[in-house]
C-alpha cells in the first residue's frame, strides 16, 4: 500500500489516485472544501467531478495515468479546474 500524499503537499492541479490498483483512474485536484477535496477527470468529451477526502489521496502510477489516458481521454490540466468560478 502506498502512502498518502499528506494535507501540506496537496495543491490544485496535481495529479492523484484514490486507489493502488493498477487500472485506478487519475484525477486532477480542483479544489480543497475544508476537509474535502473536489476531484475533477475526463470521460470522453465531457469532464466530472465529485468531493473525496483528502486524507486518502495518492500519487499516481505511470501505468495508472496511461490506463486513465487510454480509457477516459486526455488528463485534466490545471487551467481546466476553473470553469466552475
Amino acid at each position: 500500500m502506498k502512502k498518502t500524499i499528506k494535507r501540506d503537499k496537496q495543491y490544485i492541479g496535481q495529479l492523484v489516485t484514490v486507489t493502488d490498483h493498477p487500472e485506478g483512474q487519475v484525477y486532477t485536484i480542483a479544489d480543497f472544501e475544508g476537509n474535502n477535496v473536489l476531484l475533477q477527470w475526463q470521460e470522453g468529451k465531457s469532464q466530472t467531478r465529485c468531493t473525496h477526502d483528502r486524507d486518502s489521496l495518492l500519487l499516481p502510477t505511470l501505468a495508472q495515468i496511461e490506463y486513465t489516458i487510454d480509457k477516459s481521454g486526455p488528463l485534466v490540466s490545471v487551467s481546466d479546474t476553473h470553469w466552475f468560478k
